[in-house]
């Protein structure tokens, strides 16, 4: 690889990870300062609200994974992630 293609899987390894952790804390805090202003007044909209917080914290982990293991398949590979052989059609008679 070259040293560009280099810096260029790093950034957007970083921009994975920094994207992820910054919408996760920022739905942490949703969930925490949604409840903590005002309560649990109907409590359908509640879970609605948190369910939807917490697939966004999902989505956000996610992202975090996936930054972190394609850094680590870049250090393991540094000449590239190896592929499986290709596939070859039955024999039929």
């Amino acid at each position: 690889m070259r040293e560009e293609d280099v810096r260029k899987v790093r950034i957007a390894i970083y921009f994975d990870c920094i994207v992820g952790i910054s919408i996760a804390t920022y739905a942490i805090i949703a969930i925490i300062a949604h409840t903590a202003q005002l309560g649990i007044q109907n409590p359908i909209s509640y879970a609605l609200g948190l369910g939807f917080w917490i697939f966004i914290l999902g989505l956000a982990f996610t992202l975090i994974y996936v930054g972190i293991h394609t850094y680590y398949l870049e250090k393991k590979y540094p000449e590239g992630i190896p592929t499986k052989k290709p596939f070859k059609a039955p024999f039929v008679s």
